[in-house]
């Protein structure tokens, strides 16, 4: 399977391909829209391919990113078997991401709300006026939510796709005889 570093060059290289196609074909919008459209996109599929990356099922250089708060995706490394459809599936896969980091981001925010009820600090409802915030902006722009999306799914596909290819591919080169050693020892700096 490729390492953290082949992903990080298919995804930016993948995103540099997205960008100007999606700018062409929004174009009919207007420049502004297009090239609003575009950005968002393009951003979704660079979060998604280097923060949100299928790898997040392992303890690898993924996770680190995230510095401190890699925390947040323990759990989910936890539930979800690595390599499973869970994990690596093509729209299913960053869909589950997305909305596990949504809800761990609002218990984090509820968490905190009564932490500064507790000593004294009232702020009330923080975590659904935050909701109530966020699917306002979904609702106002469904075009731009459509196309983070999609960005945020093709970033994730780039992944996918890439470690299928690997794997298909040895499987095809057994077939006619080659045999490339099955060291997966060390992958992302993996850590079982």
């Amino acid at each position: 399977m490729p390492n953290t570093r082949t992903h990080d060059i298919i995804t930016f290289a993948t995103g540099m391909f997205l960008t100007p196609a999606t700018y062409v074909l929004l174009e009919s919008g207007g420049r502004e829209y297009a090239a609003t459209g575009a950005a968002v996109l393009a951003g979704a599929h660079l979060i998604s391919g280097t923060l949100f990356s299928p790898d997040l099922d392992i303890d690898s250089a993924i996770d680190n990113r995230w510095g401190i708060f890699f925390w947040i995706w323990r759990p989910y490394m936890w539930i979800i078997p690595h390599r499973h459809f869970w994990s690596h599936s093509l729209i299913v896969a960053p869909l589950l991401r997305l909305g596990y980091f949504y809800v761990v981001t609002m218990l984090i925010v509820i968490w905190g709300t009564w932490v500064l009820g507790r000593i004294g600090i009232g702020v009330p409802d923080l975590h659904a006026q935050t909701s109530a915030w966020i699917f306002d902006v979904m609702r106002r722009n469904p075009d731009m939510v459509r196309l983070f999306l999609v960005g945020f799914i093709s970033g994730s596909a780039a992944h996918t796709i890439a470690d299928w290819l690997v794997t298909g591919g040895r499987r095809y080169l057994r077939m006619a005889g080659i045999h490339l050693r099955s060291d997966y020892h060390n992958h992302d700096r993996m850590r079982r």
